[in-house]
């Protein structure tokens, strides 16, 4: 129950963004109760991995998923309001810790996980830039299917449920409290690049978003793909579908089969969906070319968006 009291106590917070190095960028991401900082391990580990020769080699897919399993344990482990968790949001993407995190990956096989995920929710985001250089990321979610249902009277705006990511395990990082905010997903984004605006970037998706930011990430800085060809690029997805506990590597069929075949045999369960699948999140970004002035805008087919420039 929400009392007047509650909204009367709440207050918007301005906060410091958390950031990795990543193939010649630095990334930013927003600190906890969010899971910008899964988003940056994730890029933190593969940062100095090995990859193949393009964004859909097997050689690049199957590390990213397994620094998806690892950063996503961690989530699971320590993510929650800022005020409740047992440790400093920085150390997850301190480089001695991400050293530590990056050895466990096994460049050959498929490791177990156990830090389950969920494809669904109502999120809406949308970037925007000027001439002048200033630079806008937002995202906006009522989380799953139409939010609470309830509607403030008069006022039209209708009440969020994220509250339904609490855990009711009271040992559990995201343990349900009073005064006490969940994690949720919600992560725009931005890349500098010798401090300057480089790329702005974000996605729907749930717990997909994170991963999403580092196939993007991955598909333009480390592959020189432009912002849409990065974004229209085969995505996959890896946990358990929303109410199921087997996770999955869920791929969009415009995969490679030498790909799948490939992970397959290093030990990862693929399922292949369609060639585009809402699950893998609407993402929306620019990119900024330093030289010329000029910025590239991308939108995904996955959803209705555009990229306008006036």
């Amino acid at each position: 129950m929400i009392t007047r009291e509650d909204l009367a106590a709440q207050r918007a917070e301005w906060v410091t963004p958390l950031s990795v190095p990543f193939a010649g960028l630095r990334i930013y991401e927003m600190p906890p109760n969010t899971q910008g900082v899964t988003a940056l391990q994730m890029l933190g580990i593969l940062d100095q991995l090995p990859l193949g020769n393009d964004p859909l080699a097997p050689q690049t897919v199957h590390p990213a998923v397994e620094a998806k399993k690892i950063a996503f344990a961690d989530r699971a482990a320590y993510l929650t309001d800022p005020l409740h968790m047992r440790v400093d949001p920085a150390r997850l993407v301190d480089p001695t810790y991400l050293d530590q995190r990056r050895s466990l990956v096994d460049l050959q096989h498929a490791q177990n996980t156990g830090a389950p995920g969920s494809f669904t929710g109502d999120t809406i985001y949308l970037c925007a830039a000027d001439r002048d250089g200033n630079v806008v990321s937002l995202i906006q979610s009522n989380y799953m299917g139409f939010g609470s249902s309830l509607v403030v009277d008069g006022l039209g705006i209708v009440l969020q449920n994220r509250g339904a990511y609490f855990s009711l395990d009271p040992q559990a990082a995201n343990a349900l409290a009073p005064h006490k905010r969940t994690l949720h997903t919600l992560i725009p984004s931005m890349a500098l690049k010798d401090g300057k605006p480089a790329m702005v970037f974000g996605s729907m998706g749930g717990d997909g978003q994170a991963q999403t930011h580092l196939q993007v990430y991955t598909a333009s800085a480390r592959f020189g793909l432009n912002i849409q060809q990065a974004i229209e690029m085969p995505r996959w997805i890896h946990g358990a579908q929303y109410g199921g506990i087997e996770e999955t590597l869920l791929v969009e069929d415009r995969f490679p089969a030498a790909t799948l075949e490939t992970l397959r045999q290093m030990g990862h369960t693929v399922q292949v969906g369609d060639a585009w699948l809402p699950t893998m999140g609407y993402a929306q970004g620019i990119i900024f070319d330093p030289a010329t002035g000029v910025m590239q805008g991308g939108s995904d087919p996955r959803a209705e968006g555009i990229a306008a420039g006036w």
